[in-house]
């Protein structure tokens, strides 16, 4: 799940965008430019790596993507980041 490419939809598909980033250097910069409690700003979100990152370091996020493949792909990726761990059973 570590891979920059997981979550593209909740189908198991891939995520085909062609500049997919590291969340490990995204996780960084969004922590070197963005004041704590601030909200990052992505104005080409792509497949959601920048907002994946930024909710991974407590931030919020607001992406603006114009094709509508990228935007379900980040869509489906921010949706699986942000998914509450399942309850254990209580035993």
């Amino acid at each position: 799940m570590n891979s920059p490419r997981a979550g593209a939809n909740s189908g198991g598909g891939r995520n085909h965008h062609p500049t997919v980033k590291s969340l490990a250097l995204m996780r960084w910069l969004c922590r070197l430019i963005t004041p704590p409690g601030g909200t990052v700003l992505d104005l080409f979100a792509g497949s959601g790596s920048t907002g994946v990152a930024a909710l991974a370091e407590g931030f919020d996020f607001i992406g603006i993507e114009r094709e509508p493949a990228y935007a379900e792909i980040a869509h489906a990726r921010l949706c699986h980041a942000i998914e509450p761990l399942p309850k254990s059973a209580p035993t």
